[in-house]
């Protein structure tokens, strides 16, 4: 079974990933921040990350940037509402850029992607 990470500060949006993951087989860890996020990522066996932006802390492009330092081939997928944040992806701090809705179809589908890569 793959482990999926999730990185949000947003209660709802985590419990929402979580269950749909969940409901896809994965093994989902949560965290509430940046620094919350490297602990669970340097704890468990984390195959993929869903990372939000906007965090207190850390911001979530800091956390891809430390974890793609220590897990260079770990995926890393940043969900976002704040797009505009990100000028471009040099393909050094994150693998995929997914805006936030209340459809997960999209998210879901590059999460699978990527950990069957």
């Amino acid at each position: 079974m793959k482990t999926l990470l999730v990185v949000d500060d947003d209660e709802s949006i985590r419990l929402l990933l979580r269950d749909e993951f969940c409901d896809n087989g994965y093994n989902v860890v949560t965290a509430i921040d940046g620094e919350e996020g490297l602990v669970a990522f340097d704890e468990q066996n984390i195959d993929v990350v869903v990372l939000d932006l906007n965090m207190p802390k850390l911001t979530g492009e800091e956390v891809a940037v430390r974890l793609k330092g220590l897990a260079p081939n770990v995926p890393v997928v940043i969900y976002t509402a704040n797009p505009e944040r990100i000028e471009k992806n040099n393909g050094a701090n994150y693998d995929s850029l997914i805006y936030k809705s209340s459809d997960l179809e999209e998210l879901v589908a590059k999460v699978v992607q990527l950990t069957n890569d």
